[in-house]
């Protein structure tokens, strides 16, 4: 009989709701507590999603002592992942965090030793490496279909107004956002570039705040990069592109070029298959939304569902998840370089 996990979320805000509801779905798991420093809002929120009777806490470390719990998923500010986690990892709880795993890389690598040292598991959310399309690319990368890869890119055109950085407190700031389109809402897709394309070498970038006054971080970043297997690529985003449209990945090379844009646009190759205009037909099958960027809670939940079931399953199995610790670290590591080239004006930075 599969393990039934029980879990516990921190953070009961727009993306902790989203785990809350989540996890009854699930199949293998429970949700039996929450953490909130408010917690009226968190009961609120359970309330609304017919989970009342979960036992809501204001003190982490108390639901810890008092609920029997498995997972531990960490859903506060970015720049406040390690700090829950480690508790939850030192109690001998694996640990789930929201994108970004952290926004400092010396942050991480504390998480990641803890749950090491504790001999606990350690993953993160990336729920766009479980859309059809996106594995369909990876898919092709790994068959070889394209050849000699030339170039990759991944583009964010999102709109957030001015309010959305004012409510919370905490977007829009180098402490606890990390950074602005490209650690918060870009990091999706930073990951699948790297993910599908392969690791990247060097990066150069030029960053701003074009239309959000208030805010500490940017609104805008491009930034040229150079994969380690010698192709070229760009990465762009924005929350200053009213309305906002879906993320675009691309990938071409000497045999094939793809286009995933909510659906496949493009996915033509030299050498083409029979299976290739059905894979098509499926790809590009109305699907509601598709992260069409003009709203924050635009996300398919199901991407959710299967990101923490690939989770659980894998540490039922022993293993760690797709999504690991060192493996979401990748996707910050990128960004953090980003930020140091746009610091210094566009010099290529090496991701380390």
């Amino acid at each position: 009989m599969a393990k039934q996990w029980r879990n516990a979320v921190v953070g009961v805000g727009v993306v902790g709701s989203w785990h809350t509801q989540v996890i009854p779905r699930l199949g293998n798991a429970t949700l039996v507590a929450v953490c909130d420093v408010d917690p009226e809002k968190a009961r609120t929120a359970l309330k609304n999603q017919g989970n009342e009777s979960v036992p809501v806490y204001s003190d982490e470390r108390e639901m810890l002592e008092k609920e029997e719990i498995d997972v531990v998923h960490i859903c506060t500010p970015s720049g406040d992942h390690m700090s829950p986690a480690i508790i939850a990892m030192e109690a001998g709880k694996n640990v789930i965090s929201e994108k970004p795993m952290e926004i400092q890389l010396d942050r991480i690598d504390r998480m990641i030793e803890t749950a090491a040292k504790n001999n606990v598991r350690l993953a993160g959310i990336f729920q766009t490496r479980w859309n059809d399309s996106n594995r369909a690319l990876k898919a092709a990368v790994e068959a070889g279909r394209f050849g000699t890869l030339a170039y990759a890119g991944c583009f964010t055109p999102w709109y957030r107004t001015d309010q959305y950085y004012r409510d919370g407190g905490w977007r829009g700031t180098w402490r606890l956002d990390g950074g602005g389109a490209i650690m918060n809402q870009s990091v999706h897709a930073v990951d699948l570039l790297q993910w599908i394309a392969g690791p990247i070498k060097t990066v150069s970038a030029h960053a701003s705040s074009r239309i959000h006054p208030e805010i500490e971080v940017e609104d805008t970043l491009v930034c040229a990069v150079t994969f380690e297997n010698g192709a070229h690529g760009v990465i762009m985003g924005s929350t200053a592109m009213y309305p906002g449209i879906a993320v675009r990945v691309e990938v071409g090379g000497s045999n094939g070029t793809a286009v995933q844009e909510g659906a496949m646009k493009v996915y033509k190759f030299r050498h083409e298959t029979p299976a290739d205009q059905e894979l098509i037909q499926k790809l590009n099958a109305p699907a509601g939304s598709t992260m069409g960027g003009s709203s924050p809670t635009d996300v398919l939940l199901d991407q959710h569902i299967k990101n923490i079931r690939s989770i659980l399953e894998a540490w039922e199995e022993g293993r760690d998840a797709d999504t690991s610790g060192p493996e979401a670290r990748k996707a910050v590591a990128i960004i953090r370089a980003m930020y140091e080239s746009a610091k210094q004006g566009g010099v290529p930075i090496q991701v380390s």
